[in-house]
């Protein structure tokens, strides 16, 4: 057995005794309070990721979640902006940190990126993009976004169906796709047909389901379909249902910072190639506002940002008041000088939706909200009522750029009746009638 052999052995011993070691063979434990990110297991090296509530991780409940506690270790309590680590070079793997730090072999999975220039005020700049969504929150309108699923065949036209109650009303539609890891039409061909329907389109790429390659080649996609929208997410894992194997080649974190930095400089960080026509997306991101403390949403929505993200979905808000306190960090930090953020507004019509929110990871549903909904003699109603309320707090609460619909239910019809009569500028409401009530 090679020298490099036994000192990897010994090392993986030694440090898995006192770390957890995984073996990842670049070690970034002085980066992260010596708590090993790759007990993650999603194998983040960038989190936490929206599934966390309670300090619980989403994968293992029974645990804490691992990023929760690197970023309470090395913050102490501060919001300051975290370093954005590399993914990880999976060709070290089983092999000697050690060795691989003394050659420099190791560089490239270990030392934090440099996060891009990106300017201050980002959203007072004029629009970077063809985006209409960037076009309209920069005129500083209150935008209302909604989504659909992506079919699960190559016919269209339920979807397309349901679209006509939609479009006269939001001003952005996600195509989500791969819902609990289910083969579906891609985001980027669902986006490119709402595209071709004269909708403004939000495509949709998951970290759980793309290598750096394929993400690649999806920005390339959707720059081909005309999409100029994409929400990078880090993803919920479907905890081995279906059986197939979860990417995590990135975060959303990373996803966004390759995304931006084809957009500004042409080039493909990880491989270095240049583009002669690179795509130039309009980049979300998702941030939970409910994970706790609430200082680590606060530096992960500030590493988003400085990464390149330009607009944020929130997870689904039914604590309105936990969420008021967390904005009001974000206008004092001034994030919302850098980014739009879009709250998460839950549209709940039927029981079987309601039975399934519990299990939906990072989603906080209180008690007597649970309670208000379960006992409506009629739900879909009560719902309604709901969503239109949180809908207008979020219209009168510092910071919020406007408001992103989920809607958990089968009818999309219902959504328009949401958001009719909010403000159609952050400063003034407007005047439309609404659609009959449910």
């Amino acid at each position: 057995m090679r020298y490099d052999r036994l000192l990897a052995h010994a090392e993986a011993f030694a440090k898995g005794l006192l770390f957890d070691c995984r073996s990842c063979g670049q070690c970034v434990l002085r980066t992260t309070g010596l708590i090993c990110p790759m007990t993650c297991p999603k194998g983040l090296r960038n989190g936490p990721c929206g599934g966390t509530l309670d300090g619980k991780c989403e994968v293992r409940p029974d645990l804490p979640c691992v990023w929760v506690r690197i970023h309470s270790r090395t913050s102490q309590g501060n919001t300051d902006l975290p370093p954005l680590m590399p993914s990880r070079d999976t060709a070290l793997s089983d092999t000697s940190s050690y060795l691989n730090f003394w050659s420099g072999a190791d560089k490239s999975g270990r030392s934090p990126l440099a996060y891009p220039t990106l300017g201050q005020d980002r959203t007072r700049q004029i629009p970077q993009t063809r985006s209409k969504l960037e076009h309209l929150l920069k005129e500083g309108a209150f935008v209302r976004t909604c989504e659909v699923r992506s079919p699960r065949s190559a016919d269209f036209t339920d979807m397309m169906l349901q679209l006509l109650s939609v479009t006269d009303y939001f001003d952005a539609v996600n195509a989500t796709a791969y819902l609990n890891g289910k083969p579906s039409m891609p985001s980027a061909f669902t986006a490119a047909k709402l595209v071709a329907a004269g909708v403004e389109a939000i495509s949709q790429a998951t970290a759980r389901d793309h290598t750096k390659t394929s993400f690649i080649s999806e920005l390339l996609t959707n720059h081909a379909g005309g999409v100029n929208n994409i929400l990078c997410i880090t993803g919920d894992s479907y905890a081995g249902r279906p059986r197939s194997k979860q990417v995590y080649d990135m975060d959303s974190s990373l996803m966004l910072y390759e995304a931006r930095s084809l957009r500004e400089t042409g080039v493909i960080q990880f491989t270095g190639d240049s583009l002669p026509d690179p795509p130039r997306l309009y980049l979300g991101a998702a941030i939970n506002p409910f994970t706790t403390p609430q200082n680590v949403p606060i530096r992960r929505l500030k590493q988003k940002a400085a990464a390149g993200a330009d607009f944020i979905q929130t997870q689904l808000v039914f604590d309105v008041e936990r969420f008021r306190e967390f904005m009001a960090q974000v206008v004092q930090e001034g994030i919302d000088r850098d980014l739009f953020i879009l709250a998460g507004v839950p549209v709940v019509t039927s029981r079987k939706a309601l039975a399934v929110l519990p299990t939906v990871p990072g989603v906080y549903l209180p008690k007597d909200i649970a309670h208000r909904l379960s006992s409506a003699s009629n739900i879909k109603r009560e719902g309604l009522a709901l969503a239109r309320e949180i809908a207008h707090e979020m219209s009168q609460t510092p910071g919020v750029a406007g408001v992103h619909l989920m809607l958990f239910g089968a009818d999309n019809t219902v959504l328009p009746k949401v958001v009719c009569d909010l403000p159609r500028l952050r400063s003034s409401y407007r005047e439309e009638p609404c659609p009959s009530q449910a």
